[in-house]
């Protein structure tokens, strides 16, 4: 997994990487590949969950601190994107197969993001200011937030090497995007518990 990562690059998709390419960055033959792979596609749909461990510990750190939902949204929007500079060829494995990739692949992809998006889901609603909001509106938001930032992903594997005004600039406003979405969350359920109440 990490030979196959190695191999890829912003003209270089999985699809473009030959098994023999694989095995002989890895340093094993052939052979060795197929008893633990059927082909290249299972081998992509391991690299997804590969890919996915990391992040998963990242959100783990920041659920485990007492948070307000402004200090969750500052402090998970920069970890994330920070995270992404780190590990560039591992966001670029994602984003490409997430839209053209192949079908079992984006599948999985899909499903991981859905993991994560359940938990933030409940975490959303076991924050003080979103006691009272049903659980199905967290998950939706929570759902934005994760496709909203998988969208930044585009804007963050462009950015320069190094830490840059850019970089800055690009995680102000992936917090202030998420920040509307969690603020938007708890205005609709406000408003239909209004008109809930207006209507009984």
């Amino acid at each position: 997994m990490v030979a196959s990562i190695k191999l890829m690059s912003d003209d270089r998709s999985f699809s473009s990487i030959s098994l023999r390419e694989v095995t002989r960055e890895a340093g094993v033959v052939p052979a060795t590949f197929y008893r633990h792979f059927n082909e290249m596609e299972d081998l992509a749909v391991e690299l997804v969950d590969y890919c996915f461990r990391p992040m998963e510990n990242l959100v783990i750190g920041v659920r485990s601190r007492r948070l307000t939902a402004r200090q969750l949204v500052y402090e998970s929007v920069g970890a994330f994107i920070r995270y992404a500079r780190r590990h560039r060829r591992y966001f670029l494995f994602l984003t490409k197969e997430r839209l053209g990739g192949r079908a079992r692949v984006r599948q999985r992809i899909r499903a991981r993001i859905n993991d994560m998006a359940v938990i933030m889901g409940h975490d959303l609603i076991g924050l003080p200011e979103w006691q009272g909001v049903p659980n199905a509106i967290g998950q939706e938001v929570a759902h934005m937030i994760m496709d909203q930032m998988m969208i930044s992903l585009e804007e963050i594997l462009d950015l320069p090497a190094g830490h840059s005004k850019e970089e800055i600039q690009l995680i102000a406003r992936a917090r202030k995007r998420v920040w509307i979405l969690l603020r938007g969350g708890i205005s609709y359920q406000e408003r239909r518990t209004r008109k809930m109440g207006g209507g009984g």
